[in-house]
């Protein structure tokens, strides 16, 4: 009995081992991609390690050919269960294969801590499926785990005859082509995101003085984790690279150390290097010494040649050549700029906007662009790469040396060291980052007072705290947290004041009036006027609290920050928590970032997911006062269709004919969801409806699914495999969503309405780790 449940706890192991394998397919795919809001989004912690080049073999994830070994070792678990297969052998191929797995993550675990300085959550769990089948395969052979082992060194001799075992290799080959034939991914269409410029003329405060700003020495928190250190290591070869006159270089023609870079235009992490290396220039002990070129290696076949594993950057050769040609006029750096800058928006005609921005002979350029030799000059910048070991991007070279990766500035510092004193050979040192540093405030204006599109308004210094019911601005507390949209804006009411717009927001986080392009009314995804942080254009890892550690306990207190300050004195806009916005429902969205958010806390960080009576410990808020604000601002886009509202009326056609509505729901407490065949959470969703449906009906519960499909013959084949208990209607045209709050448009997207019809919660996704808070949901609308 007790030989049958190690079996069966093997065999349930090697499928949950194979089914993780391939969830980690998607999310890898999805951090390549940059996909928003998926779960390796910038919050997410993993990004940086499944889109190194560790995470793939080949051009191949690696998790692709765990799929089809965990699955044929499930089906060897299943012939010994029916006793078709040997136990012991099947006990050894186990061992075997769980444990190069094993060996491999637990490689991969090195490159994540010395290396890539991040960790993913999504690999600790393969490793964690890889230990699990490993054990019990070595307690699975009839002599244990040394029989096990043993087994494992006598294999080869074994082999003959031994059929499954010499199938592992070839099923294993055809399997993994095929799951990477079935999900792998093309880049998606780009799509409109939070995107920069060149700055648009400063803000400056109202009042024609400019105003004190109190001074704090910077200092590391009591009580905080260390830093942590960064490993570096310089290669003991010092690379000759074949570098003419072709190259861009900036910085004094005989300084000591010259850094070549090699990057593409599209690769966030070259953006973010390209900031460590401003910020090194910033640095006057480092700025006179280092010379800095740049080489072309974009991460596109069509002007690369080295052999690429995959296309990842389609934008990248447009991009490239464009500065070439910007360089033919004496104009590269400032193309550089903009172009990293706008590394979300890299199409032909965003381009062709930056070229005239900069100042351009605009048919020179043009002409340029279409010479031959200019994609051969990008060509060549690669070869000089490959040449030197460089097979992806970020990589640089300090004095000859090659580095990879968005290495950090303490980095870059401790490797130019090491060069101006002539160390040879292979050098490693554990660099010290210098982390997140604080300083206490005293003296700062509570309010700041700017020049808005239609006159001066005040915006709080510092985020809002909460005393007695009322919004304050002050330093040095904790600042409200966990509060709805509504919440702030009566503490904001409650001082006199209300939340800030957009605009508002903007202009004292970028210092400039922001400008709706496309007449959205989002500014944030329009081109960034101003600065891309609240402290200037790169980011500064440490200077604001948008870093913290999971295990890091400290409170977060408002203006102990000092770095993390505009120019006029306004604290904290990234990195504490994110700010309700907008005078209205309709406009509630989230700003900045927050104490989770990383470097991708900025001004142009916004969030629209959250509605409006949303609960999270990352948000809070601040207020402002004065000016004139657009009356459109507190118009009423979505009446009945927002939480707080009384439910508007609308019905639909059944799949069967018949109509079904509010007029059937009327009386009810009732769930209405948008969801769509082809969303993988709605496929969760819906039998958690289901599930709460059959339970609660008897109570007078009532469901409706709204189907968005734009082609409704896809959902009769969809009911056919997923019966739904409850009323289905059809919206292809949208109509029915696009009249509620949506927000992102993203499904699935639910309403829970209480029995008088007022809409009380919206809730977007779904999560089967989140079922049990779904069904307290649910029981908590009944109870109304």
């Amino acid at each position: 009995m007790k030989d049958k449940v190690l079996l069966i706890a093997f065999l349930a192991a090697s499928l949950w081992a194979g089914w993780w394998a391939f969830y980690l397919i998607g999310v890898h795919w999805d951090a390549v991609y940059e996909v928003e809001g998926a779960a390796c989004g910038p919050e997410g912690g993993c990004s940086a390690v499944l889109q190194s080049s560790d995470a793939e073999i080949f051009g191949i994830p690696v998790s692709v050919p765990a799929v089809p070994m965990f699955l044929f070792l499930a089906v060897l678990g299943g012939l010994v269960l029916a006793d078709r297969f040997d136990r012991a052998r099947l006990a050894t191929l186990g061992t075997l294969c769980a444990g190069v797995g094993l060996l491999y993550g637990g490689w991969l675990l090195f490159k994540m801590v010395y290396y890539i300085d991040s960790i993913c959550q999504f690999c600790l769990v393969m490793d964690g499926s890889n230990l699990a089948v490993l054990v019990l395969a070595l307690f699975l052979h009839p002599d244990g785990p040394k029989g096990a082992l043993k087994s494992i060194a006598g294999l080869p001799a074994h082999l003959k005859g031994m059929t499954p075992e010499l199938l592992l290799a070839p099923v294993v080959l055809v399997g993994m082509f095929a799951v990477q034939a079935a999900t792998v991914r093309e880049a998606p269409p780009e799509e409109s995101v939070v995107v920069e410029t060149t700055p648009a003329p400063t803000v400056t405060p109202a009042s024609s003085a400019t105003p004190a700003r109190p001074t704090a020495t910077p200092r590391r928190p009591t009580g905080a984790p260390p830093p942590g250190t960064r490993r570096l290591v310089l290669p003991d070869e010092v690379v000759d690279l074949a570098i003419d006159s072709s190259v861009p270089f900036k910085g004094p023609a005989g300084a000591e150390v010259t850094i070549v870079l090699f990057e593409d235009f599209q690769c966030p992490y070259c953006k973010k290097l390209t900031g460590n290396i401003e910020t090194l220039l910033d640095d006057p002990a480092y700025a006179s010494r280092v010379r800095v070129g740049f080489m072309h290696f974009p991460m596109h076949s069509s002007c690369n040649d080295t052999g690429l594993n995959k296309d990842m950057h389609k934008f990248a050769c447009g991009a490239a050549m464009a500065s070439v040609c910007a360089e033919q006029q004496g104009r590269f750096w400032e193309m550089h700029d903009v172009l990293f800058r706008n590394n979300g928006r890299l199409r032909g005609s965003h381009i062709r906007s930056y070229a005239r921005e900069i100042g351009l002979d605009m048919d020179a350029w043009n002409a340029c662009l279409q010479d031959p030799a200019t994609k051969e000059k990008i060509m060549a910048d690669a070869r000089v790469g490959k040449a030197g070991g460089v097979r992806g991007t970020p990589a640089l070279f300090i004095g000859g040396r090659r580095l990879v990766g968005a290495q950090p500035v303490e980095s870059l510092k401790a490797a130019i060291d090491v060069v101006v004193e002539g160390t040879e050979g292979r050098v490693l040192l554990d660099v010290e980052l210098e982390g997140e540093t604080i300083g206490d405030l005293e003296g700062a204006a509570p309010t700041v007072t700017l020049q808005g599109p239609d006159g001066p308004f005040t915006i709080d210094a510092f985020e809002a705290s909460i005393d007695r019911g009322a919004a304050v601005s002050r330093a040095g507390v904790p600042p409200a947290r966990s509060v709805t949209w509504y919440d702030a804006r009566d503490a904001c009411e409650a001082a006199g004041k209300r939340l800030c717009t957009e605009q508002e927001w903007m202009i004292a986080c970028t210092g400039a009036e922001q400008i709706d392009e496309d007449k959205d009314g989002i500014l944030s995804r329009d081109l960034l006027q101003g600065r891309q942080h609240a402290y200037g254009e790169h980011y500064r890892e440490g200077w604001c609290a948008d870093s913290r550690k999971s295990d890091d306990l400290r409170e977060l207190l408002t203006g102990n920050h000092p770095r993390c300050a505009t120019p006029e004195g306004v604290y904290d806009l990234e990195g504490v928590t994110k700010e309700w916005i907008g005078l209205s429902p309709d406009q509630a969205v989230t700003k900045g970032g927050s104490y989770k958010s990383g470097a991708s806390a900025r001004c142009g960080y916004y969030k629209d997911s959250d509605a409006p009576d949303a609960r999270e410990d990352t948000i809070g808020f601040r207020c402002c006062s004065g000016g004139d604000p657009d009356a459109d601002a507190t118009a009423d886009e979505y009446p009945g269709g927002k939480v707080g509202d009384t439910v508007q009326d609308f019905s639909g056609e059944r799949p069967d004919g018949g109509v079904y509505g509010t007029e059937q729901l009327r009386g009810s407490p009732f769930i209405m969801t948008f969801w769509a065949t082809w969303c993988e959470p709605c496929k969760k969703e819906l039998p958690a409806l289901a599930e709460a449906y059959d339970k609660h009906q008897g109570e007078g519960l009532k469901v409706i699914a709204i189907n968005v499909d734009s082609d409704a013959s896809k959902v009769a084949p969809f009911l056919e495999r997923t019966p739904l208990p409850f009323p289905v209607i059809f919206d292809t045209d949208k109509s029915i969503m696009d009249a509620f709050q949506s927000r992102s448009g993203g499904v699935p997207l639910t309403f829970w309405v209480e029995r008088d019809g007022t809409i009380r919660q919206r809730t977007t996704g779904y999560d089967d780790s989140a079922h049990a808070q779904f069904m307290r949901n649910v029981e908590a609308l009944l109870e109304r």
